[in-house]
Protein backbone atom coordinates (compact mmCIF):
# COMPACT_ATOMS: atom_id res chain seq x y z
CA UNK A 1 0.00 0.00 0.00
CA UNK A 2 3.01 2.30 0.24
CA UNK A 3 4.17 4.39 3.17
CA UNK A 4 1.15 6.67 3.57
CA UNK A 5 -1.84 6.37 5.87
CA UNK A 6 -5.04 4.77 4.49
CA UNK A 7 -6.94 8.08 4.74
CA UNK A 8 -4.56 9.53 2.15
CA UNK A 9 -5.77 7.07 -0.49
CA UNK A 10 -8.07 8.25 -3.24
CA UNK A 11 -11.36 6.51 -3.92
CA UNK A 12 -10.15 4.48 -6.89
CA UNK A 13 -6.97 3.29 -5.14
CA UNK A 14 -8.76 2.45 -1.89
CA UNK A 15 -11.48 0.50 -3.70
CA UNK A 16 -8.88 -1.44 -5.68
CA UNK A 17 -6.91 -2.35 -2.54
CA UNK A 18 -10.06 -3.49 -0.75
CA UNK A 19 -11.08 -5.65 -3.71
CA UNK A 20 -7.58 -7.16 -3.79
CA UNK A 21 -7.70 -7.95 -0.08
CA UNK A 22 -4.70 -5.71 0.63
CA UNK A 23 -6.72 -3.29 2.76
CA UNK A 24 -9.82 -3.91 4.81
CA UNK A 25 -12.80 -1.60 4.91
CA UNK A 26 -12.43 -1.43 8.69
CA UNK A 27 -8.78 -0.35 8.38
CA UNK A 28 -9.69 2.39 5.93
CA UNK A 29 -12.62 3.63 7.99
CA UNK A 30 -10.59 3.62 11.21
CA UNK A 31 -7.91 5.73 9.54
CA UNK A 32 -10.52 8.17 8.22
CA UNK A 33 -12.16 8.45 11.65
CA UNK A 34 -8.74 9.15 13.16
CA UNK A 35 -8.21 11.85 10.53
CA UNK A 36 -11.53 13.45 11.45
CA UNK A 37 -10.35 13.54 15.06
CA UNK A 38 -7.05 15.12 13.99
CA UNK A 39 -8.48 17.81 11.75
CA UNK A 40 -12.00 18.64 12.86
CA UNK A 41 -11.08 21.22 15.50
CA UNK A 42 -9.55 23.18 12.65
CA UNK A 43 -11.74 22.26 9.69
CA UNK A 44 -15.20 22.15 11.34
CA UNK A 45 -16.57 20.49 8.22
CA UNK A 46 -18.90 17.92 9.81
CA UNK A 47 -22.30 18.26 11.44
CA UNK A 48 -22.85 14.54 12.11
CA UNK A 49 -20.44 11.59 11.99
CA UNK A 50 -22.20 8.22 11.99
CA UNK A 51 -19.15 6.24 13.11
CA UNK A 52 -21.22 3.36 14.49
CA UNK A 53 -23.34 2.91 11.37
CA UNK A 54 -20.36 3.22 9.03
CA UNK A 55 -18.32 0.73 11.08
CA UNK A 56 -21.14 -1.81 10.95
CA UNK A 57 -21.24 -1.39 7.16
CA UNK A 58 -17.43 -1.70 6.95
CA UNK A 59 -17.48 -4.97 8.88
CA UNK A 60 -20.21 -6.26 6.57
CA UNK A 61 -18.12 -5.27 3.55
CA UNK A 62 -15.14 -7.18 4.94
CA UNK A 63 -17.37 -10.24 5.36
CA UNK A 64 -18.13 -10.08 1.64
CA UNK A 65 -21.36 -8.11 1.65
CA UNK A 66 -21.67 -6.02 -1.50
CA UNK A 67 -19.91 -6.26 -4.83
CA UNK A 68 -20.11 -2.72 -6.19
CA UNK A 69 -17.21 -0.55 -7.37
CA UNK A 70 -17.23 1.52 -4.15
CA UNK A 71 -17.33 -1.34 -1.63
CA UNK A 72 -15.78 -0.25 1.66
CA UNK A 73 -15.14 3.38 0.64
CA UNK A 74 -16.41 6.05 3.08
CA UNK A 75 -18.42 8.89 1.55
CA UNK A 76 -20.17 11.85 3.19
CA UNK A 77 -22.97 14.11 1.99
CA UNK A 78 -23.95 17.73 2.28
CA UNK A 79 -26.54 18.41 4.94
CA UNK A 80 -29.32 19.16 2.47
CA UNK A 81 -29.30 15.54 1.23
CA UNK A 82 -31.23 12.92 3.20
CA UNK A 83 -29.51 9.95 4.82
CA UNK A 84 -31.90 7.54 6.52
CA UNK A 85 -31.84 7.92 10.30
CA UNK A 86 -29.55 10.96 10.32
CA UNK A 87 -30.44 14.62 10.78
CA UNK A 88 -31.15 16.76 7.71
CA UNK A 89 -31.05 20.30 9.07
CA UNK A 90 -29.80 22.23 6.05
CA UNK A 91 -27.56 24.42 8.18
CA UNK A 92 -30.65 26.09 9.65
CA UNK A 93 -32.13 26.41 13.12
CA UNK A 94 -35.52 26.16 11.41
CA UNK A 95 -34.98 22.41 10.89
CA UNK A 96 -33.10 21.57 14.08
CA UNK A 97 -33.72 17.94 15.05
CA UNK A 98 -35.32 16.87 11.76
CA UNK A 99 -34.45 13.21 11.02
CA UNK A 100 -34.58 11.77 7.50
CA UNK A 101 -36.91 8.78 7.14
CA UNK A 102 -35.34 7.52 3.90
CA UNK A 103 -32.20 7.90 1.82
CA UNK A 104 -32.08 10.41 -0.98
CA UNK A 105 -32.04 8.71 -4.37
CA UNK A 106 -28.34 9.39 -4.92
CA UNK A 107 -27.46 8.09 -1.45
CA UNK A 108 -29.43 4.90 -2.06
CA UNK A 109 -27.47 4.33 -5.28
CA UNK A 110 -24.17 4.87 -3.47
CA UNK A 111 -25.13 2.25 -0.90
CA UNK A 112 -25.97 -0.15 -3.74
CA UNK A 113 -22.50 0.59 -5.15
CA UNK A 114 -20.95 -0.44 -1.83
CA UNK A 115 -20.10 2.97 -0.37
CA UNK A 116 -20.18 3.53 3.40
CA UNK A 117 -22.19 6.65 4.26
CA UNK A 118 -20.12 8.23 7.03
CA UNK A 119 -22.22 11.29 7.81
CA UNK A 120 -23.32 14.83 7.01
CA UNK A 121 -21.26 17.89 6.10
CA UNK A 122 -21.84 21.57 6.72
CA UNK A 123 -23.65 23.85 4.31
CA UNK A 124 -24.60 27.48 4.18
CA UNK A 125 -28.22 27.79 5.32
CA UNK A 126 -30.48 25.86 2.95
CA UNK A 127 -27.64 26.04 0.36
CA UNK A 128 -28.30 29.74 -0.26
CA UNK A 129 -24.72 30.82 0.44
CA UNK A 130 -25.81 33.09 3.30
CA UNK A 131 -24.07 33.51 6.63
CA UNK A 132 -20.63 32.22 7.54
CA UNK A 133 -20.44 28.60 8.69
CA UNK A 134 -17.56 27.84 11.09
CA UNK A 135 -15.87 25.67 8.44
CA UNK A 136 -12.30 26.87 7.76
CA UNK A 137 -10.45 27.14 4.46
CA UNK A 138 -7.57 24.61 4.75
CA UNK A 139 -5.21 26.88 2.81
CA UNK A 140 -5.85 30.02 4.86
CA UNK A 141 -8.29 30.22 7.81
CA UNK A 142 -9.04 33.88 7.07
CA UNK A 143 -10.33 33.16 3.57
CA UNK A 144 -13.68 32.06 2.17
CA UNK A 145 -13.87 28.26 2.25
CA UNK A 146 -16.28 27.85 -0.68
CA UNK A 147 -20.01 27.47 -0.77
CA UNK A 148 -22.59 26.37 -0.38
CA UNK A 149 -21.17 22.81 -0.25
CA UNK A 150 -18.53 24.18 2.10
CA UNK A 151 -18.19 21.14 4.34
CA UNK A 152 -17.96 18.81 1.36
CA UNK A 153 -15.02 20.71 -0.09
CA UNK A 154 -13.11 21.16 3.15
CA UNK A 155 -13.63 17.59 4.40
CA UNK A 156 -12.21 16.12 1.20
CA UNK A 157 -9.38 18.66 1.17
CA UNK A 158 -8.18 17.82 4.67
CA UNK A 159 -8.60 14.07 4.15
CA UNK A 160 -11.40 13.49 6.64
CA UNK A 161 -13.31 11.69 3.86
CA UNK A 162 -12.08 10.57 0.41
CA UNK A 163 -15.13 11.81 -1.46
CA UNK A 164 -18.31 13.77 -0.82
CA UNK A 165 -21.56 14.87 -2.39
CA UNK A 166 -22.60 18.48 -2.75
CA UNK A 167 -25.44 20.24 -4.48
CA UNK A 168 -24.97 22.78 -7.27
CA UNK A 169 -27.64 25.38 -8.12
CA UNK A 170 -25.30 27.96 -9.59
CA UNK A 171 -21.85 26.57 -8.86
CA UNK A 172 -21.99 25.17 -5.33
CA UNK A 173 -20.03 22.00 -6.19
CA UNK A 174 -17.52 23.61 -8.54
CA UNK A 175 -16.95 26.68 -6.33
CA UNK A 176 -15.71 24.76 -3.22
CA UNK A 177 -13.81 22.36 -5.47
CA UNK A 178 -11.86 25.26 -6.96
CA UNK A 179 -11.32 27.03 -3.63
CA UNK A 180 -10.03 23.84 -1.98
CA UNK A 181 -7.88 22.49 -4.83
CA UNK A 182 -10.21 19.61 -5.73
CA UNK A 183 -12.18 18.16 -8.64
CA UNK A 184 -15.91 18.84 -8.63
CA UNK A 185 -18.52 17.82 -11.22
CA UNK A 186 -21.94 19.28 -11.93
CA UNK A 187 -23.56 16.52 -14.02
CA UNK A 188 -25.94 16.91 -16.95
CA UNK A 189 -29.52 17.51 -15.87
CA UNK A 190 -31.49 14.33 -15.30
CA UNK A 191 -28.63 11.90 -14.74
CA UNK A 192 -28.57 11.84 -10.92
CA UNK A 193 -31.73 11.14 -8.93
CA UNK A 194 -32.55 14.42 -7.19
CA UNK A 195 -35.10 13.06 -4.72
CA UNK A 196 -34.60 13.53 -1.00
CA UNK A 197 -32.97 16.96 -1.25
CA UNK A 198 -33.80 20.28 0.41
CA UNK A 199 -33.94 22.16 -2.88
CA UNK A 200 -33.11 25.74 -3.59
CA UNK A 201 -34.48 25.16 -7.08
CA UNK A 202 -35.78 21.84 -8.36
CA UNK A 203 -35.11 23.05 -11.93
CA UNK A 204 -31.47 24.03 -11.42
CA UNK A 205 -30.22 21.90 -8.50
CA UNK A 206 -27.80 19.09 -9.29
CA UNK A 207 -26.17 16.60 -6.91
CA UNK A 208 -22.49 16.27 -7.79
CA UNK A 209 -19.31 14.62 -6.50
CA UNK A 210 -16.22 16.29 -5.03
CA UNK A 211 -12.98 14.31 -4.85
CA UNK A 212 -9.19 14.67 -4.99
CA UNK A 213 -8.73 13.48 -8.57
CA UNK A 214 -10.65 13.14 -11.80
CA UNK A 215 -10.59 9.34 -11.55
CA UNK A 216 -12.07 9.50 -8.05
CA UNK A 217 -14.69 12.02 -9.13
CA UNK A 218 -15.68 9.82 -12.10
CA UNK A 219 -15.96 6.70 -9.94
CA UNK A 220 -18.08 8.48 -7.32
CA UNK A 221 -20.29 9.95 -10.07
CA UNK A 222 -20.72 6.54 -11.68
CA UNK A 223 -21.70 5.11 -8.30
CA UNK A 224 -24.67 7.47 -8.18
CA UNK A 225 -26.07 6.55 -11.59
CA UNK A 226 -28.88 4.17 -12.41
CA UNK A 227 -28.64 1.78 -15.37
CA UNK A 228 -30.79 4.10 -17.49
CA UNK A 229 -28.55 7.07 -16.65
CA UNK A 230 -25.44 5.07 -17.54
CA UNK A 231 -27.00 4.33 -20.91
CA UNK A 232 -27.55 8.05 -21.51
CA UNK A 233 -23.88 8.82 -20.92
CA UNK A 234 -22.69 5.91 -23.04
CA UNK A 235 -21.74 3.33 -20.42
CA UNK A 236 -19.33 3.01 -17.52
CA UNK A 237 -18.09 6.54 -16.82
CA UNK A 238 -14.78 5.68 -15.15
CA UNK A 239 -13.75 3.51 -18.12
CA UNK A 240 -14.95 6.01 -20.73
CA UNK A 241 -12.99 8.83 -19.09
CA UNK A 242 -9.76 7.06 -19.95
CA UNK A 243 -10.45 6.92 -23.70
CA UNK A 244 -12.21 10.29 -23.71
CA UNK A 245 -8.81 11.93 -23.24
CA UNK A 246 -8.20 11.89 -27.01
CA UNK A 247 -7.42 15.41 -28.32
CA UNK A 248 -10.34 17.48 -29.57
CA UNK A 249 -11.20 21.10 -30.37
CA UNK A 250 -11.91 23.22 -27.29
CA UNK A 251 -13.44 26.70 -27.15
CA UNK A 252 -12.48 29.72 -25.05
CA UNK A 253 -14.06 33.17 -24.76
CA UNK A 254 -11.34 35.43 -23.39
CA UNK A 255 -13.53 38.53 -23.79
CA UNK A 256 -15.89 37.00 -21.24
CA UNK A 257 -12.98 36.65 -18.82
CA UNK A 258 -12.36 40.39 -19.18
CA UNK A 259 -16.04 41.11 -18.64
CA UNK A 260 -16.08 39.01 -15.45
CA UNK A 261 -12.97 40.71 -14.09
CA UNK A 262 -10.72 37.66 -14.05
CA UNK A 263 -7.55 38.54 -12.15
CA UNK A 264 -4.22 38.45 -13.95
CA UNK A 265 -2.76 35.72 -11.72
CA UNK A 266 -5.78 33.48 -12.34
CA UNK A 267 -5.71 34.21 -16.07
CA UNK A 268 -2.04 33.29 -16.33
CA UNK A 269 -2.62 29.90 -14.71
CA UNK A 270 -5.57 29.15 -16.98
CA UNK A 271 -3.54 30.21 -20.02
CA UNK A 272 -0.80 27.82 -18.89
CA UNK A 273 -3.42 25.06 -18.62
CA UNK A 274 -4.58 25.81 -22.16
CA UNK A 275 -0.98 25.68 -23.37
CA UNK A 276 -0.59 22.32 -21.64
CA UNK A 277 -3.69 20.99 -23.41
CA UNK A 278 -2.36 22.40 -26.68
CA UNK A 279 0.85 20.47 -26.14
CA UNK A 280 -1.25 17.31 -25.78
CA UNK A 281 -2.80 17.88 -29.20
CA UNK A 282 -5.98 19.72 -28.21
CA UNK A 283 -6.81 22.66 -30.47
CA UNK A 284 -7.93 25.83 -28.69
CA UNK A 285 -10.48 27.90 -30.64
CA UNK A 286 -11.60 31.43 -29.73
CA UNK A 287 -15.40 31.57 -29.58
CA UNK A 288 -17.23 34.76 -28.58
CA UNK A 289 -20.36 34.01 -26.56
CA UNK A 290 -21.38 37.29 -24.88
CA UNK A 291 -24.98 36.09 -24.77
CA UNK A 292 -24.11 33.67 -21.95
CA UNK A 293 -24.21 36.69 -19.64
CA UNK A 294 -28.00 36.41 -19.84
CA UNK A 295 -27.77 33.13 -17.89
CA UNK A 296 -27.30 34.73 -14.48
CA UNK A 297 -30.45 36.90 -14.37
CA UNK A 298 -32.51 34.08 -15.90
CA UNK A 299 -31.11 31.60 -13.36
CA UNK A 300 -31.85 33.90 -10.45
CA UNK A 301 -35.43 34.43 -11.60
CA UNK A 302 -36.02 30.67 -11.80
CA UNK A 303 -34.13 29.62 -8.67
CA UNK A 304 -35.43 32.32 -6.34
CA UNK A 305 -39.01 31.91 -7.54
CA UNK A 306 -38.85 28.17 -6.92
CA UNK A 307 -37.15 28.74 -3.55
CA UNK A 308 -40.07 30.93 -2.46
CA UNK A 309 -42.45 28.04 -3.19
CA UNK A 310 -40.26 25.45 -1.43
CA UNK A 311 -40.03 27.57 1.74
CA UNK A 312 -43.52 29.04 1.94
CA UNK A 313 -44.87 26.57 4.52
CA UNK A 314 -41.75 26.44 6.70
CA UNK A 315 -41.48 30.23 6.77
CA UNK A 316 -44.99 30.41 8.21
CA UNK A 317 -43.87 28.18 11.08
CA UNK A 318 -40.28 29.24 11.73
CA UNK A 319 -39.47 32.53 10.00
CA UNK A 320 -37.54 33.80 13.04
CA UNK A 321 -35.14 30.86 12.78
CA UNK A 322 -33.97 31.80 9.26
CA UNK A 323 -30.90 33.96 8.71
CA UNK A 324 -31.88 37.45 7.52
CA UNK A 325 -29.90 37.01 4.29
CA UNK A 326 -31.72 33.79 3.46
CA UNK A 327 -35.09 35.42 4.08
CA UNK A 328 -34.18 38.30 1.78
CA UNK A 329 -33.34 35.85 -1.02
CA UNK A 330 -36.61 33.98 -0.57
CA UNK A 331 -38.65 37.18 -0.32
CA UNK A 332 -36.97 38.42 -3.49
CA UNK A 333 -38.13 35.21 -5.17
CA UNK A 334 -41.70 35.92 -4.15
CA UNK A 335 -41.54 39.10 -6.27
CA UNK A 336 -40.69 37.24 -9.48
CA UNK A 337 -43.66 37.42 -11.86
CA UNK A 338 -45.01 34.90 -14.34
CA UNK A 339 -43.76 37.18 -17.11
CA UNK A 340 -40.27 37.08 -15.58
CA UNK A 341 -40.39 33.28 -15.59
CA UNK A 342 -41.67 33.16 -19.16
CA UNK A 343 -38.78 35.36 -20.26
CA UNK A 344 -36.28 33.26 -18.28
CA UNK A 345 -37.61 30.15 -20.06
CA UNK A 346 -37.11 31.82 -23.43
CA UNK A 347 -33.56 32.81 -22.46
CA UNK A 348 -32.84 29.21 -21.48
CA UNK A 349 -34.06 27.83 -24.83
CA UNK A 350 -32.27 30.55 -26.78
CA UNK A 351 -28.94 29.96 -25.04
CA UNK A 352 -29.17 26.17 -25.38
CA UNK A 353 -29.70 26.50 -29.14
CA UNK A 354 -27.05 29.22 -29.47
CA UNK A 355 -24.37 27.16 -27.71
CA UNK A 356 -25.27 23.94 -29.56
CA UNK A 357 -24.97 25.78 -32.89
CA UNK A 358 -21.69 27.40 -31.83
CA UNK A 359 -20.19 24.03 -30.84
CA UNK A 360 -21.36 22.49 -34.12
CA UNK A 361 -20.11 25.40 -36.25
CA UNK A 362 -16.64 25.39 -34.72
CA UNK A 363 -16.34 21.64 -34.21
CA UNK A 364 -15.70 22.19 -30.51
CA UNK A 365 -16.92 19.95 -27.71
CA UNK A 366 -16.35 22.08 -24.61
CA UNK A 367 -15.96 25.65 -23.38
CA UNK A 368 -13.00 26.32 -21.06
CA UNK A 369 -12.58 29.18 -18.59
CA UNK A 370 -11.42 29.98 -15.07
CA UNK A 371 -13.77 28.44 -12.52
CA UNK A 372 -13.72 31.63 -10.46
CA UNK A 373 -12.44 35.10 -11.40
CA UNK A 374 -10.12 35.32 -8.39
CA UNK A 375 -8.71 33.23 -5.57
CA UNK A 376 -10.77 32.81 -2.42
CA UNK A 377 -11.31 36.28 -0.92
CA UNK A 378 -10.84 37.13 2.71
CA UNK A 379 -14.05 36.12 4.48
CA UNK A 380 -14.24 39.50 6.21
CA UNK A 381 -14.51 41.18 2.78
CA UNK A 382 -16.78 38.59 1.15
CA UNK A 383 -20.23 39.68 -0.02
CA UNK A 384 -22.77 36.84 0.15
CA UNK A 385 -25.57 38.59 -1.74
CA UNK A 386 -26.71 36.53 -4.72
CA UNK A 387 -28.19 39.59 -6.37
CA UNK A 388 -25.42 41.98 -5.40
CA UNK A 389 -22.41 43.41 -7.19
CA UNK A 390 -20.46 40.99 -9.39
CA UNK A 391 -17.04 42.17 -8.19
CA UNK A 392 -14.55 39.40 -7.45
CA UNK A 393 -15.12 39.45 -3.67
CA UNK A 394 -18.77 38.50 -4.07
CA UNK A 395 -20.80 35.33 -4.39
CA UNK A 396 -22.52 36.94 -7.37
CA UNK A 397 -19.24 36.94 -9.32
CA UNK A 398 -18.98 33.16 -8.91
CA UNK A 399 -22.59 32.76 -10.05
CA UNK A 400 -21.90 34.79 -13.16
CA UNK A 401 -19.08 32.43 -14.16
CA UNK A 402 -20.83 29.18 -13.28
CA UNK A 403 -24.62 29.57 -13.72
CA UNK A 404 -24.77 28.87 -17.50
CA UNK A 405 -24.13 25.16 -16.91
CA UNK A 406 -27.05 24.96 -14.49
CA UNK A 407 -29.50 26.91 -16.61
CA UNK A 408 -28.63 24.93 -19.74
CA UNK A 409 -28.37 21.56 -17.99
CA UNK A 410 -24.83 20.90 -19.23
CA UNK A 411 -22.01 18.96 -17.57
CA UNK A 412 -19.21 21.05 -16.08
CA UNK A 413 -16.16 20.21 -14.02
CA UNK A 414 -13.57 22.21 -12.09
CA UNK A 415 -10.04 20.77 -11.95
CA UNK A 416 -7.05 22.36 -10.15
CA UNK A 417 -4.65 24.30 -12.39
CA UNK A 418 -2.25 25.90 -9.93
CA UNK A 419 -1.75 28.23 -7.00
CA UNK A 420 -1.95 32.03 -7.00
CA UNK A 421 -0.87 33.81 -3.82
CA UNK A 422 -0.79 30.39 -2.21
CA UNK A 423 -4.46 29.70 -3.05
CA UNK A 424 -5.83 27.07 -5.47
CA UNK A 425 -7.19 28.07 -8.88
CA UNK A 426 -9.59 25.95 -10.92
CA UNK A 427 -9.93 25.31 -14.66
CA UNK A 428 -13.60 25.06 -15.67
CA UNK A 429 -14.71 22.75 -18.49
CA UNK A 430 -18.33 22.84 -19.69
CA UNK A 431 -19.41 20.35 -22.36
CA UNK A 432 -22.36 19.15 -24.38
CA UNK A 433 -25.44 17.58 -22.80
CA UNK A 434 -24.79 14.03 -21.50
CA UNK A 435 -21.15 14.32 -22.59
CA UNK A 436 -20.10 14.07 -18.94
CA UNK A 437 -17.44 11.43 -19.64
CA UNK A 438 -15.84 13.63 -22.31
CA UNK A 439 -15.75 16.60 -19.94
CA UNK A 440 -14.10 14.44 -17.29
CA UNK A 441 -11.78 13.00 -19.94
CA UNK A 442 -10.51 16.46 -20.90
CA UNK A 443 -9.95 17.18 -17.22
CA UNK A 444 -8.16 13.85 -16.84
CA UNK A 445 -5.88 14.54 -19.81
CA UNK A 446 -4.89 17.88 -18.31
CA UNK A 447 -4.52 16.47 -14.79
CA UNK A 448 -2.19 13.70 -16.00
CA UNK A 449 0.12 16.21 -17.70
CA UNK A 450 -0.11 18.87 -15.01
CA UNK A 451 2.15 19.45 -12.00
CA UNK A 452 -0.98 20.31 -9.99
CA UNK A 453 -2.54 16.84 -9.83
CA UNK A 454 -1.50 16.26 -6.21
CA UNK A 455 -2.33 19.55 -4.51
CA UNK A 456 -4.40 18.16 -1.68
CA UNK A 457 -2.76 14.87 -0.60
CA UNK A 458 0.42 16.72 0.42
CA UNK A 459 -1.55 19.16 2.58
CA UNK A 460 -0.96 18.51 6.28
CA UNK A 461 -3.09 20.40 8.75
CA UNK A 462 -2.16 20.95 12.39
CA UNK A 463 -4.24 18.89 14.76
CA UNK A 464 -5.07 21.95 16.87
CA UNK A 465 -5.06 25.69 16.33
CA UNK A 466 -5.26 28.42 18.97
Amino acid sequence: MGGGEPWELGIADAAALIRAGELSAVELLTSVLDRIEETEDYAQAWVHVDAEGAMAAARAADRGAGTGPLVGVPVAVKDVIDVRGLPTEGGSAALRGQIAQADAGAVARLRESGALILGKLRTHEFAFGQGTPPTRNPWDPERYAGGSSVGSGVAVAVGSVPGALGTDTGGSVRNPAAVNGLVGLKPSTGLVDGSGVLNVSHSLDHIGPIARSVADCALLFEGMLSESALTRVGGAVAERVEWSTAPARLAVDRAAWDSCGVHDDVRSLVEAALACLGGLGFEIVELALPELDFALPASLAVSLSEAAEHHRALLRQAARDYLPGTRVMIETGALVTREDLRLAGEVRMYLRELLARAFARTGTCALLAPTLPAVAPLEARMSHELTGSTDTDSLASALRMLSPANLLGLPAVSVPCGLASGQPVGLHIMGREFDDARVLGIARAYEAASPWSSLVPVLKLPARVP
